[in-house]
């Protein structure tokens, strides 16, 4: 920078530095001393997470690649680069709960085999800016009849007629007593084989980061089905669409505060005109994102999954301020999956039919491939976006990890 700072001043320096890839970066800290300084100063690193591109985790749902994340710049065409997700126990199909505001803490599901009908569920909280992996306590079992390591539930959001039981959770933070807290609806037909009873929610249970325990809700007067992990923490509160009963489409939004530790009002969706051409079914892939700090909606199209429309509540609570964002029409033959949610710099994240990982464009509709591969029909990866952060720059700014943080206050 010495040598530098004759042609070029010094802030004209620094904007150059934070707009490079983590890899050229760390790189320059070994130019010199006055570097190396710099690029350690927690103001640098701040304005460079905070700069334009958004990282994005890719979680594998695989064993084989379990322990292997890809960590994907969605703006800055490095490629990918492998990070170690340091788990000690044999976990397999894991999935994202969710993760927060600044992307230091990360919330998954997992599961372990334990005998031919049963898997156990864990839930872990993982900082992969300093690589703590803390399990939660309190695992809970999945017991199925057709098939001993059955994941459909837990991942594709269903509840399979093979499983007696089944969870879903929600992750966010509560300001008030500065906590982050998981929250878990567990599902069940009894001691009933499939199909000789119905499935409903059996038990609530909250666990508490600050106080590191589970707290148990006991029975709940909630009735309704709900489908997977919510993906929406909004207005202090985690989001699932919900329906009346098993086989039935999506008809409303249930919420659980995070403060209240209860169920609040159900939420209405967008009125069903605008939704006329558009699946609530749940297998058809409709989901619930945050956008721009709003609940969001990404619906398919009945006839075809090439066609996508994303709705955004403006006021939040009030049905009446459901609007319609962006209609997306995708080039034919790009058959969608599923929706992985929207990113903060205004893009969806998609997985196709081929099990290609591709992010597109919500204003002009361009699709650019990630350079992930699944290798499974039955969802071998998910994602969640980091924001502008970087992991593998391993918490230069020194801040310190919630999972020990919060625990010492």
């Amino acid at each position: 920078m010495d040598s530098l700072s004759g042609i070029f001043p010094s802030n004209v320096i620094v904007e150059i530095l934070a707009c490079l890839p983590a890899r050229p970066l760390v790189r320059c800290r070994c130019v010199s001393k006055s570097w190396r300084s710099l690029l350690s100063e927690p103001y640098f690193v701040t304005k460079w997470l905070n700069r334009g591109g958004t990282s994005l985790l890719v979680v594998p749902l695989e064993w084989e690649n379990r322990d292997k994340c890809s960590l994907v710049f969605e703006s800055v065409s490095i490629g990918k680069e492998n990070l170690t997700l340091p788990l000690r126990n044999r976990l397999f199909s894991l999935s994202v709960v969710g993760s927060s505001g600044d992307s230091a803490l990360i919330c998954l599901t997992g599961l372990s085999y334990v005998r031919r009908s049963a898997s156990k569920l864990a839930v872990i909280l993982w900082n992969p800016f300093t690589g703590e992996v803390k399990a939660l306590g309190n695992e809970g079992f999945i017991y199925c009849h057709h098939r001993p390591l059955c994941s459909e539930s837990l991942i594709q959001g269903y509840s399979s007629g093979c499983c007696n039981q089944y969870h879903v959770h929600g992750f966010g933070y509560e300001p008030n007593a500065r906590d982050y807290k998981v929250v878990r609806i567990t599902y069940s037909r009894g001691i009933a084989r499939p199909g000789d009873s119905l499935i409903r929610p059996w038990h609530v249970e909250v666990y508490s980061l600050r106080k590191d325990t589970w707290t148990s809700l006991g029975r709940t007067f909630f009735k309704r089905m709900i489908r997977g992990n919510s993906r929406a923490f909004v207005n202090g509160s985690v989001h699932w669409l919900t329906s009346p009963t098993e086989d039935a489409p999506y008809d409303s939004i249930v919420a659980f505060g995070m403060e209240e530790e209860s169920f609040g009002e159900v939420i209405e969706l967008p009125r069903l005109e605008s939704l006329s051409q558009f699946s609530l079914n749940p297998r058809g892939k409709a989901t619930l994102s945050v956008s721009c700090g709003s609940l969001a909606l990404i619906a398919f199209g009945i006839w075809n999954r090439e066609e996508c429309g994303i709705w955004v509540m403006k006021e939040y609570g009030v049905a009446e301020s459901w609007t319609k964002q962006h209609h997306i029409v995708l080039p034919i033959g790009s058959t969608v999956r599923g929706a992985l949610g929207l990113t903060g710099h205004g893009k969806i994240l998609l997985r196709m039919i081929d099990e290609k990982l591709v992010c597109c464009d919500v204003e002009d509709m361009q699709i650019s491939e990630i350079g992930i591969q699944g290798g499974s029909p039955e969802s071998s990866f998910d994602v969640i976006d980091l924001g502008g952060g970087d992991p593998t720059l391993r918490n230069q700014a020194g801040r310190g990890s919630p999972l020990t943080v919060l625990n010492l206050q």
